[in-house]
């Protein structure tokens, strides 16, 4: 290998084409030299007084100044592709963007064990991200309150704080994401709970903000959370709070308060966290009605003028892949506060089995760009689990790689990701091709047989033509332009035998394999062959891969699904 590859590519790279024998560091720290397998052996690594960040490796020397974790960063990142030698090389690096996130729910799908947070951790590192926020919803270990998430695989506080300080080994902050406005479905639903619904239905999960006694066990769970963590940053939620003021709270009144509720409730989690000296951060939607209908945005656009948001980070989050004005606008919507604000783009990967390559790298790209030209603080890259987080965390890996190298980088994430994990490049057109929005956004209804499969191949499918009419409901349209593909099944047939074809005969990891017998089994149904031993070979399989990334728990939500598919194959209901 004559080439070395830097995620994300640095500022200034000089290497002037030689090369030393290399067997390994008599100083770098133990962590490190553990955690990464780095060999122990005679080179020093020297620390200088230099402006800025970097790197400069000499025979049997490297030079490291400025911010020491992104330079052992980049010194294992050259070690993962050399091996036993160095190149003499000089590396500046520099970032736009102060705060570099990534923010993984673990409350709709399994919670990741220990050794995957570990991963995780050490991906994040080694990509030079330097914060990590953890979506709990209702899988703290509150002590105050036992029962909430003890059936579904909470956290301990031992495992917590394992977690955080193995993030502060790294440079990492881990730091809580909460929702304690609306979101809050699990715990709502424990009978014990559901009088603090603000919908006669908990499962919606919006709190009624109108009750104190309500409000005062949302700020009970907050403050619990904040005298735990030591991070600076607690991420206290408030993303499409719908319900709030049209249930309960509107019966009492009569009157619509759903802003003025809002920022009353907002207001004291605020203060809460402002009064342990940390930064509050929120998600932005609410504060301008950016997802509601134009009569209902106009409602919400005063909760904006609030003098409360001042002194808090706001989240902008969109996972559209949709043009650079679109996001621009966006980050503009929060005017004096714009460059507070952290933009949050998405992997496309909740609602799936495999994530949308396509979208979420149109997405990250389309967002970040006119973000960093807007001068705005960072940004949070978002891996949701709605529907039960059914993509695995491996399959997460290139695109926290891509996310990294588009926002510092030059964009070009494929052959650094070749570079550092080793994969060959025909692997990775695979990951590509399963990660078109054709196949990603499609794959689950037909492999499972959905309703909505069903409904658009058997009621729509003569129809195949027709311009849906919009519903007015911005992401409902959105999803709709994907799976209307479902109409014309045996377009999608000839579409996905292509695929298969080009796949066929790759060497492939498990996890990429399993999505190949998925591509085999929706086949099967779409020619109408599908049979109960493909989904029992399958959920097997699956289950076998979930567990050795994840706790039990929550297993059962997408078991459940493929089994039940099996059930209904025997049953020749298709």
């Amino acid at each position: 290998m004559d080439k070395v590859f830097i995620v994300p590519e640095p500022k200034r790279f000089v290497f002037n084409g030689n090369w030393f024998s290399f067997d390994g560091f008599n100083n770098l720290p133990e962590f490190f030299r553990k955690e990464f397998n780095i060999p122990q052996g005679s080179w020093v690594i020297k620390k200088i007084d230099r402006e800025g960040t970097g790197v400069k490796i000499k025979e049997r020397e490297v030079e490291i100044w400025g911010d020491e974790k992104v330079s052992y960063a980049t010194i294992i990142q050259i070690v993962m592709q050399t091996k036993n030698r160095l190149p003499e090389v000089e590396i500046e690096e520099e970032f736009h963007f102060p705060f570099r996130g990534y923010h993984l729910d673990i409350a709709r799908g399994g919670v990741p064990n220990l050794d995957t947070f570990k991963k995780i951790l050490r991906w994040l590192f080694l990509l030079k991200y330097n914060y990590f926020g953890i979506y709990f919803e209702d899988l703290f270990p509150w002590q105050k309150y036992p029962q909430i998430g003890k059936l579904r695989g909470r956290l301990s506080r031992e495992e917590l704080e394992e977690i955080i300080s193995y993030g502060e080994n790294l440079g990492i902050e881990v730091f809580p994401s909460l929702e304690l406005c609306g979101h809050m479905e699990n715990i709502l639903s424990l009978p014990e709970f559901t009088r603090f619904s603000e919908w006669h239905r908990p499962q919606e999960g919006t709190i009624n903000v109108f009750d104190e006694e309500a409000r005062e066990f949302t700020y009970d769970l907050l403050r619990e959370v904040v005298e735990f963590f030591p991070s600076e940053h607690i991420h206290i939620g408030g993303d499409e709070t719908w319900a709030l003021g049209r249930g309960k709270s509107l019966d009492k009144t009569n009157t619509f308060k759903g802003p003025e509720l809002f920022e009353l409730h907002h207001r004291n989690l605020i203060n809460i966290v402002r009064d342990k000296g940390k930064t509050p951060i929120v998600w932005g939607d609410m504060l301008t009605g950016m997802y509601l209908r134009p009569d209902e945005r106009e409602k919400w656009k005063v909760v904006l003028e609030s003098e409360i948001w001042d002194d808090v980070i706001i989240a902008n989050w969109d996972y559209t892949n949709l043009s650079e004005k679109h996001f621009r606008e966006k980050i503009n919507l929060f005017g004096k506060r714009k460059e507070k604000q952290i933009v949050c783009p998405g992997f496309s990967n909740w609602g799936r089995f495999y994530p949308s390559f396509d979208i979420a790298i149109t997405n990250i790209t389309n967002f970040l760009k006119p973000a960093k030209e807007e001068g705005v603080k960072g940004f949070l890259v978002t891996s949701w689990g709605d529907d039960g987080a059914e993509a695995l965390y491996s399959f997460l890996d290139p695109l926290i790689l891509a996310n990294m190298e588009i926002a510092e980088g030059n964009g070009n994430w494929e052959e650094k990701w070749i570079a550092l994990s080793g994969e060959r490049h025909e692997v990775l057109e695979v990951r590509k091709l399963f990660g078109n929005d054709l196949f990603s956004m499609t794959i689950k209804h037909v492999f499972l047989g959905t309703p909505t499969f069903r409904y658009y191949s058997e009621i729509l499918k003569d129809n195949v033509h027709r311009r849906e009419k919009s519903t007015g409901d911005l992401w409902l349209d959105y999803y709709m332009g994907f799976i209307k593909n479902l109409k014309d099944t045996e377009a999608l047939l000839k579409e996905y035998e292509k695929m298969l074809e080009k796949v066929y005969n790759v060497t492939l990891p498990e996890d990429l394999e399993m999505i190949r017998d998925m591509l085999r089994i929706g086949i099967k149904r779409l020619r109408g062959e599908v049979n109960f031993s493909d989904f029992v070979e399958f959920g097997n399989r699956y289950a076998r891969l979930w567990l050795s990334e994840r706790k039990k728990e929550n297993l059962e939500v997408v078991i459940v699904k493929i089994y039940g598919a099996a059930g209904r194959a025997d049953l020749r209901i298709f």
